[in-house]
């Protein structure tokens, strides 16, 4: 005989669920208003919980499954001797099903009319346990946690006698989603509650922020940067603070620095010096540099923070402050000068974007594109200075918002455009930012360009050379007008999209 475990708050289709598993031969275990439901409605082969594990319920509710027989069920590996011998021996019986979805958080944290100890009650222990341990034992006990998934479990035993493999991977993935999102709801509860990480408010004023810290985190951090000057970091500062970093970290072979406004940069540039390399990402949009966040990959030195100070900034981040330069940045009380811990270790991470029903997760996009990756595509090769502008320019294109184009010029981004419906337009601006400099500069385009056009409009700013992924279905005309125009073009065969 199988055992189903049904406790649920959500109780969508649960009677008619229970009596289809009835039908089947399950012998089910429920707990509180779930059990009342089900009894109500005449499922028989029903037991309490209590009777399951031969331990009351108590502590109001807050007792009921976290017990060996319930957890012994779940975990035990079938087809192990030593976990039979000892579920045997201290009569823990298997459970095949975990029917749970959680007490209401949600609801309860969205409430203005419920206190703070009415959210706390209703934040699930034994819920989430209980559907963890039978996802991570899901081949013998499948955790089931969406309503919509009941006709099909019916289904498939009534058809096949059990679930198959692929089926109880999906019941898992939606568990440990499940659990996730409410978990990050919780910790969000807590941080608001309490003194750690919690921020004036977020991208708007009427829109409440925290920051919640990764225990897992290796490499780079951000949020666990030392403050050395200035007043707490907003919403909008750590989301435009990590663009520069990520950029920042791109160029670990030479001196580095940026600038960035609403997370795209506005300045940057590779020197011979930290000294040089900030100087000329200023110089190449001085105007906007106004209210950016300063980037650096080496240690700031007193120079470099003098200039820094001449005009208004939000935020200065570099591997390292020297004293000198810090004497100079605390003349500026707010500014926030952030020393990252373990600056150049470039990680891989999960990015995560929340979206309405459900959240996206990928892989941050680490990949770097070096010289034996490129791929010569045109009649004209490029210079060395070009292949070297080229990859700088890569580098930044990356965090800029697609459609993207950067033009870079020894080694200084003089132009870029982002963030519009047509790479046409996106060439238009940067072109228009770089003016007569564009004349023997190097163009990034973060994906393919669809049409000759922009390769007509970088080649009436005189632009020498062009890197970019490639793919379109007219790549044979885009390159046959570089080759009419002179135009060295690279394909990196990767597109670099940030939305």
């Amino acid at each position: 005989m199988k055992t189903a475990l049904l406790s649920v708050s959500d109780k969508t289709g649960i009677v008619e669920f229970a009596q289809g598993l009835e039908k089947l031969g399950f012998r089910l275990i429920s707990t509180g208003g779930t059990y009342k439901a089900l009894a109500t409605a005449g499922v028989s082969n029903l037991v309490e919980v209590s009777d399951f594990t031969g331990f009351p319920e108590g502590l109001d509710g807050r007792i009921k499954t976290l017990t060996p027989e319930v957890f012994g069920g779940i975990l035990n590996l079938r087809e192990n001797s030593d976990h039979q011998a000892f579920c045997t021996e201290n009569k823990i019986e298997d459970i095949d099903l975990v029917v749970v979805n959680l007490y209401p958080f949600k609801a309860t944290y969205e409430n203005p009319d419920k206190t703070f100890e009415d959210k706390v009650e209703n934040i699930d222990i034994g819920g989430p346990s209980m559907i963890r341990a039978a996802a991570k034992n899901y081949e013998y006990c499948a955790p089931v946690v969406d309503p919509a998934d009941y006709p099909k479990i019916v289904e498939q035993y009534e058809t096949n006698g059990d679930l198959d493999t692929n089926f109880r991977k999906v019941l898992a993935a939606k568990t440990f989603s499940m659990t996730a999102h409410y978990d990050l709801l919780i910790a969000k509860f807590w941080t608001e509650n309490s003194e750690l990480d919690t921020l004036r408010y977020g991208e708007n004023p009427h829109q409440s922020a925290v920051v919640m810290r990764d225990p897992f985190t290796a490499g780079s951090d951000l949020v666990g940067a030392k403050i050395l000057n200035g007043k707490p970091l907003s919403f909008n500062n750590l989301n435009d603070a990590n663009g520069a970093l990520e950029l920042a970290m791109s160029f670990p072979e030479q001196p580095f620095a940026a600038i960035i406004k609403h997370a795209s940069p506005c300045g940057a540039a590779i020197g011979e010096t930290i000294e040089e390399a900030f100087a000329k990402a200023y110089e190449a949009d001085s105007i906007s540099a106004f209210g950016g966040i300063i980037a650096l990959n080496r240690e700031v030195t007193k120079e470099v923070a003098e200039k820094i100070v001449s005009f208004f900034n939000e935020i200065v981040l570099a591997p390292k402050v020297s004293a000198e330069a810090l004497e100079v940045f605390k003349t500026k009380k707010n500014l926030r000068v952030l020393e990252i811990p373990n600056f150049d270790e470039k990680t891989q991470d999960i990015s995560i974007r929340k979206v309405r029903g459900g959240t996206l997760a990928q892989d941050l996009d680490i990949k770097d594109i070096t010289k034996s990756d490129l791929e010569f595509a045109t009649e004209k090769k490029p210079s060395e200075q070009e292949i070297t502008d080229m990859l700088a320019a890569w580098r930044m294109v990356k965090i800029v918002k697609s459609n993207a184009i950067v033009i870079v010029k020894n080694g200084t981004m003089i132009g870029k455009g982002g963030g519009q419906t047509s790479r046409v337009e996106a060439m238009d601006i940067a072109l228009g930012h770089a003016g007569e400099e564009a004349k023997g500069a190097v163009i990034a385009s973060d994906a393919f360009f669809p049409f000759p056009d922009s390769v007509e409009l970088a080649g009436k700013f005189g632009i020498s050379a062009i890197i970019q992924p490639g793919g379109a279905m007219k790549d044979t005309e885009v390159l046959a007008k570089s080759d009419e125009l002179g135009i060295a073009t690279v394909l990196t065969r990767t597109r670099a999209f940030l939305h």
